[in-house]
């Protein structure tokens, strides 16, 4: 009897794993390792794996940014990882073969209805990842914690936006 309940606690939890881990595109998802990326990568015949992968974008904090892509749909796709982890994909479609539309249209398949919306990007948050659709033809996966650790942000007065507008909105 114990043994079939710690059997479904096991199960439960890889499920749940496996939901938060299914987040990101063509395989590559959010929390995998720099490695995983690169034998995942180099296994797939779609992805473009270049020998000058790595991108050095922030040369002050000494952070690089792993870069690959699927030609000609997809010129670029950039791979950030804090302590090892992949914390944000940003995959930009080339728009003469994936239309912003289609972009939101499979997301909303995937994700449901998004969080949020302006005129340029559309936002949906899932098990503590942001993805954003932006125009032209670009999606942006961001492990929010991740993100906000490794970039230091914080808004003005050092609140994060979220916080600003939760306390502008309590203000009504």
């Amino acid at each position: 009897m114990k043994k079939a309940i710690v059997t479904l606690i096991l199960i439960a939890c890889s499920s749940i794993l496996a939901s938060a881990a299914e987040i990101g595109f063509m395989g590559i998802n959010i929390g995998m390792t720099r490695k995983e990326v690169l034998n995942y990568a180099d296994s797939n015949n779609l992805i473009h794996v270049p020998k000058n992968r790595d991108v050095e974008l922030f040369p002050v904090e000494k952070r690089k940014i792993l870069n690959l892509s699927v030609l000609p749909e997809i010129p670029e796709i950039y791979l950030q990882f804090y302590n090892d982890k992949l914390y944000a994909i940003t995959v930009i479609f080339d728009e003469k073969y994936v239309s912003y539309d289609t972009i939101c249209k499979k997301l909303e398949e995937k994700y449901g209805d998004y969080t949020d919306l302006s005129p340029r990007w559309r936002k949906w948050k899932v098990d503590g990842v942001e993805i954003i659709a932006e125009k032209p033809a670009t999606v942006k996966y961001i492990a929010l914690e991740e993100f906000l650790k490794v970039t230091n942000f914080k808004g003005e007065n050092g609140l994060t936006s979220d916080k600003k507008i939760e306390i502008l909105l309590n203000g009504l």
